[in-house]
């Protein structure tokens, strides 16, 4: 079994200086997943066209200047925006010289672009130097990284349909519970978060009862974990050892990285918890650029994020509101 940039976890654009505008009065800009058609804007934001990709990663109109729209994969995963080699073409944008490039198994030089405007509904940011990957590579007309999120409230409502970014609540009341351990069924759980490499990183999350650090990855099909996580399942339940089915990842940047594949008996993310989700287990060179050779750490993909109702992502607050999916158990 192959999973290709589309189907695994996606490039870590590490180490590259973002540049997004964050505007504190911008409205939140809404977008209904189910629709086929536009529809009129609404008092609280825009509501536009969009889709999900063939690994149900959720795409969003982006424009790039006065072109577009084109398919952006939304990618929480992503320190970079990422542009599709035919995507700048078709813009014509200008080079911007060269940068290395952070994948799954190695870097690479990519070529940088000069974006003078990035547009998403009215969310904007300005004057972006962007990395150059192949369409093929990433699945789709770009990667929407977290660049134009840092700063903003990303929310992925799966049950509804619909894709929101708008300003952080930072500073303002939500009217949530505080409690990662008590699920609240209507308003779901808050998961306090930390930035490491540019990442939101939830420290509340273990894997049958071993801690690890888990990284959310939107734009990733499935759900990895690193080597030391792997053996320590197997140090506690020895049987799992018996049940890795070997698979190959591949990288935005077309590298290849040895896996195996195996069912999680347990991974909790604060109070919610999920059963048998099936995880990839590799030596990834973004585990090792994060400095997580020593310890358990796990790629959260889009296979597990689906399986809420609903997930927010604020950058400014620090902090990730899971709502209790109605199709898993939780605990």
């Amino acid at each position: 079994m192959t999973f290709s940039r589309r189907h695994a976890t996606q490039a870590l654009l590490a180490g590259l200086v973002s540049g997004c505008a964050g505007a504190p009065r911008e409205p939140v800009l809404s977008i209904n997943l189910a629709q086929v058609q536009p529809t009129a804007p609404s008092p609280t934001g825009t509501r536009l066209e969009t889709a999900f990709d063939a690994a149900l990663r959720m795409t969003v109109p982006v424009h790039l200047g006065q072109r577009g729209p084109f398919a952006f994969v939304v990618d929480t995963g992503a320190n970079r925006t990422v542009i599709g080699a035919e995507t700048a073409d078709r813009c014509g944008l200008g080079s911007d010289g060269s940068a290395p490039v952070h994948g799954i198994a190695g870097s690479q030089s990519a070529p940088l672009v000069r974006v003078p405007r990035l547009r998403v509904g009215q969310v904007q940011s300005h004057n972006l130097s962007l990395p150059v990957l192949p369409r093929a590579s990433l699945g789709a007309d770009g990667l929407l990284g977290i660049d134009v999120l840092k700063g903003r409230r990303m929310r992925l409502d799966f049950r509804g349909n619909t894709f929101e970014i708008g300003p952080s609540t930072v500073g303002a009341s939500v009217g949530r519970g505080t409690d990662t351990r008590i699920p609240d069924r209507r308003q779901g759980v808050i998961v306090p978060a930390q930035y490491r490499s540019g990442q939101l990183v939830i420290f509340d999350a273990d894997v049958a009862g071993t801690p690890v650090r888990a990284f959310l990855d939107s734009g990733s099909q499935v759900t990895c974990g690193n080597p030391v996580l792997r053996q320590l399942l197997i140090q506690q339940r020895p049987e799992l050892a018996e049940r890795f089915t070997p698979t190959q990842l591949i990288s935005a940047t077309g590298q290849t990285a040895s896996a195996e594949l195996a069912a999680l008996p347990r991974l909790r993310l604060g109070g919610m918890a999920l059963y048998n989700v099936r995880a990839a287990f590799a030596p990834l060179h973004i585990f090792s650029l994060w400095g997580l050779d020593d310890r358990p750490a796990i790629l959260v993909g889009i296979d597990v994020l689906r399986e809420f109702d609903d997930v927010t992502l604020d950058f400014g607050r620090r902090e990730v509101v899971f709502v209790r999916s109605r199709r898993r158990a939780a605990a």
